[in-house]
């Protein structure tokens, strides 16, 4: 279980962004740049983004990276993505850390899947106080399912969860969870659930999949369809990802369930 549930928020782990993690003050330049991807002017975004990469602005490699790996402004091109992302990420860039480390975890851009590679741009990325590599590190530490590992994530995952933040929380709720469940103690399977559903109360996404999902399985609360089926009705609709496929699951279960019911009151009935 504690595989799954870990491999469940790795998948559900934030997405980047274009211009992702912006400074407090907007060089003027950027500003124009924004301008131009505002007025879908992709191919000038680009050729601005460009001359500063040019310069050797961090941020500006890392936009590159982005816009040529989907292909906006430019020709699509993975290899090359990674090639600029590497650039930002050697300039000190978080942001571009983390990427990589996403890449190297999934396998993707090209990249053969490497957890240890994602491990080292996570703990890169995290150094340099990128919130979101704090958390997928801490997940991977949690993987590796040993007692040295577990502290150091949960001493990482700490200072985020005392600001507040909603990633921090959820991954120490499922761990504590599955925590609870393999050493067959109630009191942090509870305590899980109850950060898990303040979540999800607070509209937090991840949580609410989760929540779904737990409605769904009946293994650590009791099952409820119809509840789980409100929950990914509406998420479904918001375009989140796995949401549509959870909900087909769920609708599929209630069928057999109104199916097998409806055989049982036949039977019953030619009984009488």
């Amino acid at each position: 279980m504690k595989k799954i549930i870990l491999a469940s928020l790795i998948a559900m782990s934030a997405q980047f962004a274009f211009a992702e993690s912006k400074p407090a003050t907007v060089d003027p330049a950027f500003a124009e740049v924004e301008a131009m991807v505002k007025a879908n002017n992709m191919t000038g975004a680009y050729q601005a983004l460009e001359k500063l990469g040019k310069a050797g602005n961090p941020q500006a490699l890392y936009n590159l990276g982005y816009l040529t790996q989907v292909g906006q402004g430019t020709t699509k091109d993975e290899k090359k993505a990674i090639q600029l992302y590497e650039q930002s990420a050697s300039k000190g860039y978080p942001v571009a850390d983390y990427v990589l480390g996403k890449n190297y975890l999934a396998g993707s851009l090209g990249l053969k899947q490497d957890t240890s590679k994602a491990k080292q741009y996570f703990e890169k990325a995290s150094a340099k106080g990128f919130s979101d590599a704090t958390v997928d590190l801490a997940v991977l530490l949690f993987a590796e399912n040993n007692p040295a590992s577990d502290k150091l994530a949960l001493q990482k995952l700490d200072p985020l969860v005392k600001k507040g933040n909603f990633q921090a929380i959820h991954a120490k709720a499922l761990y504590d969870i599955s925590t609870g469940f393999k050493n067959k103690d109630e009191a942090p399977i509870k305590q899980g659930l109850a950060s898990i559903q303040t979540l999800a109360q607070k509209g937090y996404i991840p949580a609410l999949m989760a929540v779904g999902n737990m409605f769904t399985n009946g293994n650590i609360v009791p099952q409820n369809l119809p509840e789980a089926k409100k929950i990914f009705t509406a998420l479904a609709k918001e375009n989140v990802p796995q949401a549509q496929e959870s909900l087909a699951v769920v609708e599929k279960m209630m069928a057999e369930q109104a199916k097998a019911s409806t055989a049982s009151s036949t039977k019953a009935a030619k009984k009488s």
